[in-house]
């Protein structure tokens, strides 16, 4: 028997192993918590493997290639010729607009010795299972054996930060081709990725750990990506605010033109000599722009196509794609066009596009590497436009190509300025500029048909996924991971149409029950019209909490000049993305609150500053007079509320209210705070919560069985979708199947002597009772006098979490 047991459990080890790399090859990262399944994870490999295997390549002069070698010959030579430098002209015209932001403390702080915590965080933050490099260690080895390798690993990162050694021999990367389209047969028709080394990785982590603290200092505020405080949604915002405004710009003699351009291979083309030069004129000392450049042109590439590297060979421009750097050295590349249009704005050469009289006017917006410039719709205009990237161009290699980019017009814009845009330019006109923004149109289409590609790829992503290879717990994961996460981007800036929430909702009930009719009962799948809510009520909070931010100022010179955003009001003529925020503001209102420094700030009357008072709104006199501020309610000297004038002025309930604020010692600012949080940030999560606390629909069932269901999403994925079931009685029991015609004998088919229930199956069969009898911990008696469902809860709510796991346990294996 020990040898028995023994063999079990090496044979469960290698199970084990063999699960974690079938998860591996199929890089369903998304299923981190549902059940193993070797079968979805077999059928998910095979799908990658099949779509990502080049059988053959079209060489440029048409030829079709299909022999291994000759592939890997083709795209290898591809990829030198792509990664070659054209040479940089003198980029004095570009630096000239580019201040020198970076101070002498930033600088000190940026070429400090690194340490071994600054490796260990740069470790720890990287996704075990992500693709290795060519070396062929993913992160979860290091992290796993850091007590063996970590001090070699530690002392080669720290040599090469703090030393100055070589960073070739870490810096050695596989190129993988991603396919772009179904079955590619071209070369541009692939993404390139590049799969560095752990190693490296952690060196270059650790350099963007420092570079985060200070690089909002020196990027352009129209560039919302990859700099923290701003979000992309930022933009999007801004973008929409300018088409609407210019859709209504139907007077004037000069009309306004927005090109959306396409660049071509952004990342690959960039010089590394312009981001250098770029670098020290915005202020980097030379020890820190010596170390990007060394860990930059380090390189070397390998092209690696159906499991095969090629040969080595050296770029002498681009950033990999992979590399964790390169997202903020491409801002820095990018800063460079900001920096000729400012240049053209100081001159009086570009006209931007302005949502409001007093609003600020903007020329250009930036998305990572796309772009959005905004200017005259005339020949001049366009030939500035023309220019500006040309020179660009030829100094930090971004190729803009024009016959894939588009121009939309404001309606004011004449036949003859249109042409001569489109003849300068060589761009193609938008009749529908959103849809190049990554989201629906608005304009002139019914509600329920703007939004349907996002129901088409959630169809897309469920269909071939069926009960073969997703479990439930599988299914549970998919659903929150996948499939909520689909509408989420767009909800973040729109109010989606209920109709629309509803319809998803249903797709994923169907999917969760396969052609069962969805119901809904405390497994946790989102209310999603209320989750649009909490999303936009996130950009109402950052209107509120980041004045200076770009968006802000935008929509608040345009919707709400003279207040804040909690006291501001719809308006006429409004987008679609501010009545889509605005709607969000009543979520605000109720979990806001101010915390109190001076009160000099806060209005009695209008700002929401005492806890739990009706409304929050507190309209009172004072000898006549009413009171402006919440500081006239305060002793400045002994730093307490005045008792006398807060009890003589307001009502009992309200004055204790009011003096169960707690006050500061030292004054400070007033400022608003999140109720919802222990830190006073607001998070979508906390939001969600406090819309679902004023649905009675949706906390109905949780109010009662809180403890239970506290309890049952701590256990295992499949014992809890198990329990889950149970206590809505959704298991398929003789007697359920009888009462939908499926079976015609209802009776237990152990025992025979009662008819299968879920409480006879559970409870009373001879069998189940037998097995009880050998977990002496549970006491499953104990309420046996209850009806089945609260001798569930109740049980499960009196036992200990470990018990409570043997529990339930005992009742997923009966």
């Amino acid at each position: 028997m020990a040898e028995i047991s023994d063999t079990k459990i090496h044979l469960n080890l290698e199970i084990d192993k063999d699960e974690m790399y079938w998860e591996q090859r199929a890089r369903a990262n998304w299923l981190k918590l549902g059940d193993k399944n070797s079968a979805y994870f077999h059928k998910w490999a095979f799908v990658q493997r099949r779509a990502n295997t080049i059988s053959k390549l079209e060489t440029d002069e048409g030829i079709e290639i299909e022999e291994g070698a000759e592939i890997m010959a083709t795209a290898t030579t591809f990829f030198q010729d792509l990664f070659k430098s054209r040479g940089m002209a003198n980029a004095s015209k570009v630096l000239e607009g580019i201040e020198g932001k970076i101070s002498y403390e930033d600088n000190e702080f940026l070429v400090s010795s690194f340490t071994t915590e600054d490796i260990q965080v740069a470790l720890k933050e990287m996704g075990p299972t992500k693709a290795p490099g060519a070396d062929g260690f993913p992160a979860l080895f290091f992290q796993r054996y850091w007590h063996i390798v970590g001090k070699e690993v530690t002392d080669s990162c720290l040599g090469v930060l703090n030393d100055k050694r070589p960073v070739e021999d870490f810096n050695k990367t596989d190129v993988v081709l991603i396919p772009k389209i179904l079955r590619p047969t071209k070369m541009i028709n692939f993404r390139p990725i590049s799969l560095c080394t752990v190693v490296y990785k952690v060196i270059a982590k650790a350099i963007v750990h420092r570079l985060q603290t200070v690089i909002d200092k020196c990027i352009d505020k129209v560039q919302s990506a990859f700099i923290r405080g701003r979000l992309i949604s930022d933009n999007v915002l801004l973008a929409y605010e300018i088409l609407h405004t210019l859709r209504q710009k139907r007077a004037g003699k000069k009309g306004i033109m927005t090109v959306k351009l396409d660049m071509s291979k952004a990342y690959d083309m960039v010089e590394w000599g312009f981001i250098e030069e770029v670098m020290k004129k915005m202020g980097f000392v030379r020890e820190w722009v010596e170390l990007i450049r060394r860990c930059v042109s380090s390189i070397s590439y390998a092209v690696n196509i159906n499991g095969r590297r090629g040969s080595l060979f050296f770029p002498t421009i681009g950033l990999q794609q992979g590399d964790p750097l390169s997202p903020f050295l491409f801002l820095m590349c990018s800063d460079g066009l900001s920096s000729l249009m400012r240049t053209a704005r100081r001159e009086g050469l570009l006209r931007g596009a302005k949502t409001s009289r007093s609003g600020p006017e903007i020329s250009y917006l930036l998305f990572a590497d796309d772009c959005i410039l905004f200017g005259e719709a005339s020949s001049r205009g366009a030939e500035i436009l023309r220019n500006i990237l040309q020179v660009y161009e030829s100094c930090s290699g971004q190729c803009v190509k024009f016959s894939k980019s588009t121009v939309f017009y404001s309606p004011n814009t004449t036949d003859v300025n249109k042409d001569a845009v489109s003849k300068l330019l060589g761009v193609r006109t938008a009749t529908s500029p959103e849809r190049y923004l990554g989201l629906p149109n608005m304009v002139g289409r019914k509600k329920k048909e703007l939004f349907q590609s996002l129901v088409d790829r959630a169809l897309m992503r469920i269909e071939g996924w069926s009960n073969r290879f997703l479990s439930h717990g599988g299914k549970e994961v998919f659903i929150k991971a996948v499939l909520q996460a689909i509408p989420t981007y767009t909800m973040s800036c729109f109010l989606l149409p209920n109709l629309l929430c509803r319809t998803m909702e249903s797709i994923f009930a169907k999917f969760w029950w396969q052609k069962g009719k969805g119901r809904k009962g405390g497994l946790g799948f989102r209310d999603l019209a209320q989750f649009n809510i909490a999303l936009l009520a996130k950009q109402g909070w950052r209107f509120l909490t980041n004045p200076n931010s770009l968006v802000v100022q935008v929509f608040k010179a345009k919707y709400f000049p003279r207040n804040d955003f909690i006291n501001s009001q719809l308006g006429n003529k409004h987008s679609f993305v501010w009545r889509s925020i605005w709607a969000a503001k009543g979520v605000l209102e109720k979990g806001l609150k101010w915390k109190v420094g001076t009160g000099m700030n806060i209005s009695i009357s209008r700002d929401l500053w005492v806890p739990s008072c009706v409304n929050s709104r507190l309209l009172t006199v004072v000898d006549g007079s009413s009171l402006i501020s919440v500081a006239e309610l305060i002793d400045s000297q002994s730093r307490k509320w005045n008792k006398e004038v807060i009890r003589h002025t307001f009502a009992a309930d309200e004055a204790d209210r009011i003096l169960r604020i707690p006050l500061a010692k030292v004054p400070h600012e007033d400022f608003r705070a999140w109720s919802g949080e222990q830190s006073g940030e607001f998070l979508v999560k906390s939001a969600y919560k406090l819309l679902q606390s004023f649905d009675p629909r949706a906390y109905a069932v949780q109010n009662v069985y809180k403890e239970f269901y506290r309890k049952l999403w701590k256990l295992p994925t499949k014992v809890k979708i198990f329990v889950w079931k149970v206590s809505w009685n959704y298991l398929p029991t003789r007697v359920n199947l009888f009462h939908k015609k499926l079976l015609a004998d209802a009776s237990c088919p152990r025992c025979g002597l009662a008819t299968e229930t879920v409480d006879h199956l559970l409870r009373e069969c001879p069998l189940s009772v037998a097995v009880w009898s050998y977990i002496p911990d549970v006491n499953h008696t104990q309420f046996s006098f209850l009806p089945f469902i609260q001798w569930l809860t109740k049980t499960i709510d009196t036992l200990h979490p470990d018990l409570c796991h043997i529990f339930c346990g005992t009742l997923w294996a009966i």
